[in-house]
């Protein structure tokens, strides 16, 4: 089989996909009840799924197939594509996961509300007061050091 014909068949192939899932995702966004609401919150998904995609994990993972691919002589082309798509597929189906799990404790677990309200109320406030004492130590430090270099002989 004619590699290069066989590469050209796949890009063009890729890239429909590519751009069926944008268009369903467009549909999706448009048909949501929420309207613009959500739009800029989907965005922001959107983009920041654009910036994963560059991680420097996930372009090791594929470089590496792709090398024991070649190395063995056979076919790679495709290897990002189809990484893409099931990293894709286990973070949609996460978020659906996510979504249905909530619902379900909000109308199960009313009580939840009100405990999550002050866990939630305790963890910031410890946080906040840890970041403080921490601010504290470094400034005293800072103070130290900077005491030291007017002391200090030249």
């Amino acid at each position: 089989m004619d590699s290069k014909k066989y590469t050209r068949y796949n890009w063009i192939g890729f890239g429909v996909n590519v751009a069926l899932l944008h268009l369903i995702g467009i549909a999706c966004l448009l048909s949501s009840t929420s309207g613009p609401t959500f739009w800029g919150l989907g965005f922001l998904a959107y983009t920041l799924g654009l910036r994963h995609a560059f991680d420097a994990d996930h372009i090791v993972a594929i470089d590496n197939t792709i090398r024991k691919l070649v190395q063995q002589n056979k076919n790679a082309v495709g290897v990002g594509f189809y990484f893409s798509l099931g990293h894709s597929t286990v973070v949609f189906l996460m978020t659906l996961v996510t979504v249905f799990v909530t619902q379900w404790a909000e109308t199960s677990m009313p009580q939840l509300k009100d405990i999550g309200g002050i866990i939630g109320t305790t963890v910031s406030g410890v946080f906040l007061i840890l970041i403080g004492v921490l601010n504290l130590i470094v400034a005293v430090n800072i103070y130290r050091l900077y005491g030291s270099f007017f002391k200090s002989p030249v």
